[in-house]
């Protein structure tokens, strides 16, 4: 999607999931990275709203947590391939 004022990756985030799932983050500049390459592959295929919803929802490949509770929890991986996972199955 293209934006005529560009927003810092990390506030496009906080936008879309709110301030407290990406706080839950921590310092850990590894989760938030991954947080927004997965949120960029979920932009290729789905709109924003399903995008946060998907990311904040609980998923059966993270054992019931969502993907941010997973990246919060450093399974970074096992967060992309359940993104990519889904993504597959909208295709």
């Amino acid at each position: 999607m293209y934006r005529d004022e560009p927003m810092d990756d990390e506030l496009e985030l906080r936008a879309l999931v709110g301030d407290e799932p990406v706080d839950d983050l921590g310092d850990d500049r590894a989760a938030l990275e991954t947080g927004l390459d997965v949120l960029r592959l979920l932009q290729g295929w789905v709109d924003d709203d399903q995008a946060a919803a998907w990311l904040g929802q609980p998923a059966r490949r993270l054992d019931g947590r969502s993907p941010l509770q997973a990246l919060a929890e450093g399974d970074h991986d096992d967060v992309v391939d359940a993104c990519r996972a889904f993504i597959a199955a909208q295709g």
